[in-house]
């Protein structure tokens, strides 16, 4: 009877090193994974550190913010020397004296006790000037630079009114100004004695757009026989409103101006209208509605060219 032996197997010599390599590798892992925590942990200690010193550095910069902008200020300031320059920009009518002298400012004057608003402020209280800018450039210059009037209008006054102001310019923005036109064939608004001086008026402006509504070769005939064409601004109070003296006189009213204007264009092409403007003055009532009254005119106080 056989008996049989019970017990391990000894393991063989291939087993034993392939059991080792697993150990080794296990051990390597473990390495591996406590190098990583290790840098992980450093990098936060790092990002911290650099957090810290943000924080410090901004804290130190609100401190000395003060004291540093004072000794910016005070350099600045030593820049600044005594006026030897001035630069004007943008005037065509007035000459570079002229704007100068309105500044008030003499050469050697300090630049950095310059008071560049009230330059400016000084500079368009003259006629001609619209808006003015100043500028102090460091070490010894002033920088001015203007925007002028442009005249669209001349604003006369009427015959024999009391107080009679003179004859006025008038820009775009309806703003009233007294200065030397020149030879300038600018378009004659006539009245408005009660409208101030370096004041904004809508009339003027409503004026201005009439007097555009009225350059086309059918009412260009108003001013035929070297009559030149008035527009009278309304009276107060007055039911005739608007008014053009020419060769022939018109009556527009104080409202309505577009379709009375375009009725206009269509009779100064009629044989009635052209024959009449021949022999004697015409004057043209549209103030009633869908008809217009043809009546022999007035001789026009206003003849002749105006002087500004």
């Amino acid at each position: 009877m056989t008996r049989s032996r019970t017990g391990r197997r000894k393991p063989s010599r291939r087993q034993s090193s392939r059991s080792n390599r697993n150990v080794g590798k296990s051990a390597g892992t473990r390495r591996a994974g406590s190098r990583l925590r290790l840098g992980a942990a450093a990098a936060s200690r790092t990002r911290l550190r650099l957090t810290l010193l943000f924080v410090l550095s901004l804290v130190a910069g609100i401190a000395l913010a003060a004291p540093v902008e004072k000794q910016i200020a005070e350099w600045t300031e030593n820049e600044f020397g005594t006026l030897e320059r001035m630069a004007i920009q943008g005037n065509h009518r007035l000459s570079f004296a002229e704007i100068a002298a309105t500044t008030g400012i003499q050469r050697g004057t300090s630049l950095a006790g310059i008071e560049t608003s009230v330059v400016a402020e000084r500079l368009v209280r003259e006629a001609w000037i619209r808006e003015a800018d100043v500028l102090r450039l460091p070490p010894s210059t002033l920088l001015i630079r203007v925007e002028e009037r442009e005249p669209r209008a001349l604003l006369l006054p009427r015959q024999g009114t009391a107080g009679n102001p003179g004859s006025r310019l008038v820009d775009a923005s309806g703003h009233v100004f007294i200065a030397s036109a020149g030879d300038e064939a600018l378009p004659r608004l006539v009245g408005g004695e009660w409208l101030d001086t370096n004041g904004k008026h809508p009339v003027l402006v409503k004026a201005l757009a009439l007097f555009e509504q009225l350059q086309t070769p059918e009412l260009a005939r108003l001013g035929d026989f070297g009559e030149e064409l008035l527009i009278y601004l309304p009276v107060p109070g007055s039911s005739e409103g608007w008014k053009l003296r020419g060769r022939v006189d018109v009556v527009l009213g104080q409202k309505d101006l577009i379709p009375r204007i375009q009725r206009l264009t269509q009779l100064m092409g009629t044989e009635e209208v052209l024959s009449a403007r021949g022999n004697q003055r015409l004057l043209i009532d549209l103030r009633f509605a869908e008809q217009a009254v043809l009546r022999e005119g007035q001789k026009n106080p206003n003849k002749g060219p105006a002087e500004s």
